[in-house]
């Protein structure tokens, strides 16, 4: 299944909240604004429909980064942090 990186930059606390709950119901937190989700097309259509609706665009922003095996190869971690395993046993 496709994986993402999501990130988001919310001015409102409120607006925050609602979008850090629509994320965190579909991908696992990463960091504080980031989260990796693993999504099919029509899934990830939905979750950036219904963000759509919270944000603000003029104020907000939230970023989709699809990533794949070459990308989780290549990426780097130094400290410490919990493993993140998704359903296909993906580590980051």
């Amino acid at each position: 299944m496709p994986r993402y990186f999501i990130s988001y930059d919310i001015a409102d606390p409120r607006r925050l909240r609602r979008v850090e709950r629509t994320i965190s119901a579909v991908g696992q937190r990463v960091q504080y604004s980031l989260f990796l989700c693993e999504l099919k097309g029509a899934q990830l259509t939905d979750l950036q429909r219904r963000v759509a609706k919270i944000i603000r665009v003029s104020e907000d922003s939230v970023h989709y980064q699809p990533l794949c095996d070459a990308d989780r190869r290549m990426t780097l971690h130094e400290g410490a942090s919990r493993d993140l395993v998704t359903s296909s046993g993906w580590v980051v």
